[in-house]
């Protein structure tokens, strides 16, 4: 399940450009350009970040943030406004706003700015929360049900630990799952959250696997691991 964006800005030669990208990066992309219809899909729709223009007409988006923050205050938002003025940057950051993105901007930036906010506000949403328990691993055949691991007529068993982690891996967007996420998700003993335990069950992943020679395991230097099929 991707992460749902919502958009509210009055610009409407750029926010369509920001919504195609955002939505090319596997975002769900509501956009709005005012904010009275910003608001109402707070109200009605599972939102997790907002991003706020602050010029807007009739409403503008520090008006709106505070509603948004009077109906879920725990809803994280971004201004995004052509705005440079220091006062107008420290009044929006006041408010609570994770972060203030000033006009003109690369969409790189944007998309990693958002990427850091999701992982900070909802880092058990790297993952699919889809009810899929059948996966094509390259030649693999992958039961999560079963916990079976098929290659032709070779059949193996996973431990409920390897299941898990070869589930995150399968249900990952583009294979990456954050260290620290993957330890709080299947080591459930606090005692377990080491390191080693990680590295340990990604190798036995890695020679189960091994038969096909375009699956690999590549460690992602002090962020986790990523599942890579050619």
């Amino acid at each position: 399940m991707s992460n749902h964006l919502l958009i509210v800005d009055d610009d409407r030669a750029l926010s369509p450009m920001i919504e195609e990208y955002l939505s090319a990066k596997g975002y769900e992309v509501t956009l709005c350009h005012n904010a009275t219809e910003g608001f109402k899909n707070v109200q009605s729709k599972k939102i997790d970040l907002c991003i706020l223009d602050i010029r807007m007409p009739m409403k503008d988006g520090f008006e709106l943030a505070k509603e948004i923050i009077e109906h879920s205050p725990n809803k994280p938002f971004l201004f995004l406004t052509s705005e440079s003025d220091k006062k107008k940057r420290i009044e929006g950051l006041k408010l609570g706003a994770s972060d203030y993105i000033v006009k003109p901007f690369s969409m790189e930036e944007l998309y990693l700015r958002i990427k850091l906010i999701l992982k900070r506000t909802h880092p058990l949403n790297e993952f699919s929360t889809s009810e899929v328990s059948n996966y094509t691993i390259g030649k693999y055949a992958f039961d999560i049900n079963s916990r079976e691991l098929v290659l032709g007529k070779e059949i193996q068993k996973l431990s409920t630990i390897e299941n898990q982690l070869l589930q995150l891996f399968c249900e990952a967007k583009d294979g990456f799952i954050n260290r620290e996420v993957a330890l709080k998700q299947v080591w459930e003993d606090e005692h377990l959250l080491k390191t080693r335990s990680l590295n340990v069950y990604v190798s036995k992943l890695r020679k189960m696997l091994s038969e096909d020679s375009n699956i690999s395991f590549q460690n992602v230097h002090g962020l986790g691991y990523r599942m890579a099929i050619k």
